[in-house]
């Protein structure tokens, strides 16, 4: 009977570690099934997952803009290959992103349709968060952050029909540009929101203004079906007058661009207990 009191002993020790572990294997798998089935186990896998690089932040404190900060370059950097568990999100570098429509008509330089498929955009991990803001209005909180990109690398296969600066095109291939030194404001609206007894942030709206760009560089194949004179022609055509084209389809690509960072942002909020990120919510 002697032998058997420290057998016992090691099972009671082992036993919650090994239950522990089943349980994160199984939150991992399925985040969401798993927070309506056990909350506390969620709230455990969270800080040991989180508590690494965010610091929690006072929202109604106007002297934790650096905190948000570092939160954000944070973000960015430790999870640029996935947020753990969430497979909806994908990596934020490269931040990819399946399907893009684009139509603009800005006579007479510009009555294009565009279409991008497979879009890989590299180098947002490398993010710099200039200045930070932060407003509660009516139970809406609003962060805001001005961002600096020094370089950042687009590729995509596209679909092309219509005219650009008088040149008549219908084609497809592979698009690839380079955006040198790109700095722009982003907001966003947020309200808190009650699930499963934990506060979740609920992102309402994405608003981005660009507001400096150095240098584009863009590159389309196939432009006349193989015609590599034309083709280099085309293209020192558009990078000649890149900030002309940039300007006619500024209001589309920050349209767009807002609607992608809404999606990935909802799902990561949706996704991240407000405490983690904001102290007020402790």
């Amino acid at each position: 009977m002697q032998l058997q009191k420290p057998v016992a002993l090691w099972f009671s020790l082992l036993a919650p570690l090994w239950l522990a572990a089943v349980q994160a294997q199984q939150f991992l798998q399925e985040p969401r099934v798993y927070l309506l089935n056990n909350l506390f186990a969620f709230k455990l896998i969270y800080c040991l997952l989180l508590a690494a690089f965010i610091k929690p932040c006072l929202l109604k404190d106007s002297l934790s803009n650096d905190c948000l900060t570092a939160n954000i370059e944070s973000l960015f950097q430790n999870w640029r290959n996935g947020v753990p568990g969430l497979r909806g999100v994908g990596s934020l570098d490269p931040f990819r992103v399946g399907r893009v429509r684009i139509a603009q008509r800005v006579p007479p330089n510009v009555d294009v349709s565009v279409e991008l498929r497979n879009m890989s955009t590299i180098g947002l991990s490398q993010a710099k968060i200039l200045n930070s803001t932060t407003l509660l209005n009516s139970g809406q909180y609003t962060l805001g952050f001005h961002v600096h990109l020094t370089q950042i690398n687009i590729t995509s296969n596209y679909k092309l029909k219509g005219h650009v600066l008088l040149l008549n095109l219908n084609s497809a291939g592979i698009l690839s540009a380079d955006l040198d030194y790109l700095e722009f404001y982003v907001a966003l609206r947020m309200q808190p929101q009650l699930a499963e007894g934990l506060t979740f942030m609920n992102v309402t709206a994405i608003k981005t203004d660009i507001v400096r760009i150095d240098k584009i560089r863009v590159n389309l194949t196939n432009l006349f079906g193989g015609n590599q004179e034309l083709e280099r022609s085309a293209n020192e055509l558009f990078n000649e007058n890149w900030r002309v084209l940039f300007d006619v389809l500024r209001p589309v690509l920050t349209q767009t661009f807002d609607a992608v960072l809404q999606d990935r942002f909802t799902k990561i909020f949706r996704y991240l207990p407000a405490k983690y990120l904001f102290e007020d919510f402790a």
